[in-house]
This record gives structure tokens, sequence and C-alpha cells, in this order.
């Protein structure tokens, strides 16, 4: 299996592994419950790793005189990664944590203004507040003024039959039919959550980067200086220290 099957399809699979009947007929009773469980499952899959699959890039562009914006759309803020601001012609990284002695810089409670922003912290009914409150607005052809937001997007919901899951579909079938499997009571309830965490670890596997290195040695750039990424940023409210 793969990515990308239709809940209709994550149904009839999950249902052979349940050894339940195919015809959707004789489980019109607890197909919701079935769905239910497949949404719960794949959400869960979803908030306990980084799919770097799902990863997203949004741009935000500032106003001026505008302290706090929405997340954007597909992005839920508790998994947002990176912010940059776009700023002399490059991204700029926008550092997590607003606190006294950003405020005491500049108030934002008094509406006071200045250029470029440099922080960002997670304000009262999930939004993202900017600190210093930009005094002018972006530049549409330069993107001047720009918050490039970066994150891990929403799943697909499951909710019709023809959404498609956004994670491994046989990952999402086993572990569901453990779950069912294991509130009925059947002994395949433990082989299903064998193979399903097998199969949860050689997918994490193929996706966290392996540490490279020299065998002998050398000099300048190392391999894993090359090759690693710049680091990711993630939020955490530190009082502005």
């Amino acid at each position: 299996m793969a990515r990308g099957q239709t809940l209709i399809s994550l149904l009839d699979d999950l249902r052979a592994e349940c050894r339940l009947s195919l015809n959707p007929a004789h489980n019109a009773q607890v197909r919701d419950g079935q769905v239910k469980h497949l949404r719960r499952t794949q959400l869960w899959l979803w908030e306990d790793f980084d799919w770097p699959h799902l990863l997203v890039e949004r741009q935000v562009p500032l106003q001026a005189g505008q302290r706090l914006y929405a997340p954007p759309e597909g992005l839920v803020i508790d998994r947002i990664t990176r912010m940059e601001v776009r700023y002399g012609g490059r991204w700029v990284p926008l550092h997590p944590g607003i606190g006294a002695s950003e405020y005491a810089q500049w108030d934002s409670e008094l509406g006071q203004r200045a250029w470029p922003t440099q922080r960002w912290r997670i304000y009262e009914d999930e939004q993202i507040e900017v600190w210093p409150i930009p005094d002018q607005n972006a530049e549409a052809n330069t993107l001047e003024g720009t918050v490039k937001v970066s994150g891990i997007r929403s799943p697909t919901p499951l909710v019709a039959d023809d959404d498609r899951c956004d994670l491994d579909a046989r990952l999402i079938v086993l572990y569901t039919a453990a779950e069912i499997l294991a509130a009925s009571g059947s002994k395949d309830a433990e082989l299903k959550l064998t193979n399903a965490n097998k199969l949860y670890a050689k997918l994490r596997g193929k996706l966290v980067p392996r540490r490279q290195f020299r065998m002998f040695g050398g000099t300048g750039r190392t391999d894993r200086q090359v090759l690693r990424g710049p680091p990711t940023i993630y939020y955490r409210d530190n009082g502005g220290s």
C-alpha cells in the first residue's frame, strides 16, 4: 500500500484485516465507527511524527499596524516549524518568543511600530503575534516584508468516500485493525499491533537522515556538513530570552 488511498478502499482493507464481511451492507451499522477509527489513527500518526512529505511553506504579507495574524490555511499553529521574513532581499529567521524586554523596546500595547519585524509568538485564540508591529506593508513585487511560514500541513479529514489518506494506508489499516480486534478480545490483535509497529519503525527509519562520516577523516567541510540543511526553529515562548 501507499499514500493516497481512498477512504472506501481503506474500509475494504480494514474489514479484510479484521476478517469481517466485505459487503458494505453487512457493515452498515458499524461503518461510522470504522471511519472514525481510521480518521483517528491517521490523526494520531500525523501528530506523532513530522512527515517530510507534508512539509509546506505559506506566505503571509505583513500589514502596517497589524500585530496579529491567523495561521495560513491548512497549517495548525502547533505544527509551525519555522518562520522567516523577507528583508533586504533575503529570508531572515523570525525568532520565537516575545517578552518583557521586547515590549520595553517597542510596546505593542501602545501601538508602537518599527521595521523590520524580528520575533513571533503564539497569541490567544490560536493567532500569531509579530514584534515589533510593522510600520509598512509588504511589497508584492519584491516580497519585502512577507513572512514565510513553514510547517506540517493538516491531514485530509477522511470524510467522503473519495477522500485520500495522507499517510501510508497499510500503516493506518494495521493500527486501526489492532485497536478494533483488541476491543473484541481477538487473538489477532497482538499480531496486527506488532506488524504495525514494525512497519512504522521501517517507514520512520527511511525518513530520518543518517549521520554521515568519513572513514579516514579529511580536511574542509565534511559530508555531514555538506548534506546538512538549515536548522529548524521550533516555537518556545521563553519570555524573550
